[in-house]
């Protein structure tokens, strides 16, 4: 491609975003160079593009990874979060699109709830999933979010794990009750009791990982797909108009 060719802001910053993939698969392990905020605003300055926007990026990367860690406890990821923004307006038939993939994927047709540039889209009560796609116009962008809150979804699976393990453990030394002396008899239910909750808590926490991850992977690929959608649906820019040659002096 010529090196004149001129690029538009959302060609831009796609171009910076994909310099910096490749960049980050180069470098070699330990090789990583951290640099504070100041430091990226300089940076991004350079390049003519605005140091606030640092900031910006920056609260939304804290709050994406605050909400997609894992809990140790639970085993699993309790919270996922999807957030990009896009230049332009997404059309009307656009999130359509967008809402007819969400209900492809996650099998349910959801509800929409308008309040003036903000548009969200939640599952219903007819799915146990509580997934919100939220589309927020402002100031010539859109903001695009997909998020979904699952904390008693883990604490169910987790804790109904624990407490069938507890109780299968209690109910091991039902048959010794003749056997056993009645203070035996309760330390050893006691003990079996504990070992059988343990044993469901490492089970519910393996539930827990693999079904929050198989949610992870099907949000990810639903947003991917959604941020598609809306790249695809913006305005190719528009070229300037082709100057003629100047006529020769006779």
């Amino acid at each position: 491609m010529h090196e004149d060719t001129r690029y538009d802001e959302r060609e831009v910053g796609l171009i910076l975003e994909r310099v910096a993939e490749l960049h980050a698969r180069e470098l070699e392990p330990g090789d990583a160079k951290a640099m504070t905020q100041a430091e990226l605003e300089q940076v991004v300055s350079e390049l003519g593009i605005s140091p606030a926007l640092v900031g910006r990026a920056t609260t939304e990367l804290a709050i994406r990874d605050q909400r997609n860690q894992a809990s140790w406890w639970l085993g699993g990821k309790t919270d996922l979060l999807y957030e990009r923004t896009v230049p332009g307006r997404v059309s009307p038939a656009t999130h359509a699109r967008m809402l007819e993939v969400l209900r492809r994927r996650l099998g349910d047709p959801g509800k929409l709830v308008e309040h003036g540039e903000t548009r969200i889209w939640s599952t219903t009560l007819a799915t146990t999933r509580r997934v919100h796609f939220t589309v927020v116009e402002h100031e010539g962008e859109t903001s695009l979010r997909v998020d979904e809150r699952m904390p008693k979804d883990a604490r169910s699976t987790v804790g109904t794990a624990s407490f069938l393990g507890g109780f299968a453990g209690f109910l091991a030394l039902l048959p010794l009750e003749a056997v056993l002396i009645k203070s035996l008899l309760l330390l050893f239910m006691g003990l079996m009791a504990a070992t059988g909750a343990s044993l469901g808590w490492l089970l519910g926490r393996r539930l827990w990982a693999r079904r929050s991850g198989e949610r992870e992977a099907q949000l990810r690929e639903a947003f991917a797909e959604l941020h598609a959608l809306a790249e695809r649906a913006q305005p190719a820019p528009e070229e300037p108009p082709a100057q003629l040659p100047a006529a020769s002096a006779r």
